[in-house]
């Protein structure tokens, strides 16, 4: 049987036209704030240590006869300790909020007063989101499937506590809803039929997170490196499962170590046009155009390269993109290296389509153009990893520094990137940052081999 959204829910609606419109947004997550005391930690209490103290579940519904709507709901039960949730999104995707308690139109979103301990929320969401200016998408529904990430699907939210509220943590689910023959996917623990676990440590709200695939898919999952990795492939995705596992089992192992990560389960999708055409990172998960393929002609693999994204605990600073970025090409073919699945001579080439194709004589820090960021970046990332071998003897190299900055986590800059490397190395590299950085003069590969 179908399933259908409720209907009929008490509460105030919210015309959601009363509220200022609102710009792009990057993530979905949860804080928990008092006036003039913060109580994200629970005033002194260990988050490890809180007890759960109420339970919330995500209901996402989608209708076989309106697949490009989903109709969300939320339960939440003893929520005493809650006040108030600030809730922030885009109006023009989120409409028709209705709920218990009471809603107040704000800048950007609602204030929602659920006045527990037990209520609801209800909204429906546009599904499809364009990127770019040719057509393509990164949240998608068609007739038979539904790919989307959390972001797309829950507004960013802040909490606010009573000021003398004791700790609190939630138990949280979330639950899909699908049409006959659809099942879902998520870089989640699977709790049921279409039913997830969610758990997040240092969170007071645990949310969803990552990316989601419904409808009609085939799904694939293999252990590799003590995580199970699932592929999904929408309708239409001629990606071989075996080949993509048989690649992964050769390479992963390496950059988990690399990064220090431990997720239990990671999520590839893969999808046909009209989803965007490349690769798109989330939470555990990331989705790739089922065009692309596991190694480009210049041998570089757009898979390992997403991977690397998903898999690292720090972030990028404004002026990082060029070693984010950089970082993630450049071990896309050198782990392929390392696996013997390419030899010396296409290693070679492969440097010298980073000379040709960069963007030189530049600033990387500032730049985002993908010649800068996606060529001359990983040509340096290579220098730079031959000269702390030759520093160091060859008892260090970039390794050393990427899992130093994963194991320290938090924001990465230059800055940082520079002290690192002076560290790892034991010499000091700001003239060569100087030179190749912020100057953009291509390295001479050669000498640095």
């Amino acid at each position: 049987m179908e399933a259908h959204p409720q209907a009929g829910d008490p509460g105030r609606r919210v015309p959601l036209a009363l509220l200022s419109k609102s710009g792009s947004y990057r993530a979905f997550g949860w804080t928990c704030i008092a006036v003039g005391l913060s109580l994200w930690l629970g005033g002194g209490h260990s988050m490890a240590a809180r007890k759960e103290t109420f339970s919330v579940d995500y209901i996402v519904t989608i209708s076989a006869r309106a697949p490009k709507v989903a109709y969300v709901r939320w339960e939440l039960a003893g929520v005493e300790e809650i006040k108030a949730l600030r809730l922030r999104f885009p109006s023009d995707r989120f409409k028709g909020f209705r709920g218990s308690g009471e809603l107040h139109p704000m800048d950007g979103g609602l204030r929602w007063e659920p006045a527990g301990p037990y209520a609801h929320l209800t909204y429906r969401v546009k599904i499809d989101h364009a990127r770019g200016q040719h057509g393509r998408f990164d949240s998608y529904a068609s007739r038979d499937w539904v790919l989307s990430r959390a972001h797309d699907l829950f507004p960013r939210i802040d909490v606010e506590c009573y000021p003398d509220a004791p700790p609190a943590k939630s138990r949280a689910r979330l639950t899909f809803r699908l049409p006959p023959g659809w099942r879902s996917a998520a870089a989640l623990t699977t709790v049921g039929p279409d039913t997830y676990r969610l758990d997040e440590p240092g969170k007071i709200l645990d949310r969803p997170r990552g990316w989601f695939a419904l409808g009609k898919l085939a799904l694939d999952r293999q252990e590799i490196a003590d995580a199970m990795v699932q592929l999904a492939r929408m309708p239409g995705s001629t990606l071989q499962a075996a080949d993509l596992f048989r690649f992964l089992t050769t390479t992963l192992p390496t950059l988990k170590k690399l990064l220090l990560a431990g997720p239990e389960t990671i999520l590839l999708v893969s999808a046909p046009d009209p989803m965007w055409h490349g690769g798109i990172s989330g939470e555990h998960s990331f989705y790739m155009h089922a065009g692309r393929p596991l190694r480009t002609p210049d041998k570089t693999s757009p898979w390992l390269h997403e991977m690397f994204h998903v898999l690292q605990p720090y972030r990028p600073a404004p002026d990082a993109d060029w070693i984010e970025e950089g970082l993630a090409e450049f071990y896309s073919l050198e782990l392929q290296r390392r696996a013997g699945l390419i030899d010396a001579a296409a290693y070679t080439r492969a440097l010298g389509y980073f000379e040709h194709f960069g963007l030189w004589n530049v600033n990387l820090t500032q730049q985002q153009d993908n010649a800068a960021t996606n060529n001359s970046a990983p040509l340096v990332m290579y220098a730079l990893d031959q000269r702390i071998q030759r520093a160091t003897a060859g008892k260090r190299r970039l390794d050393d520094v990427v899992t130093q900055l994963a194991k320290e986590g938090g924001e990465v800059d230059t800055a940082r990137f520079l002290r690192t490397v002076n560290l790892v190395s034991g010499k000091n590299f700001s003239k060569f940052f100087d030179r190749h950085v912020a100057q953009g003069t291509p390295p001479n590969v050669s000498s640095a081999q």
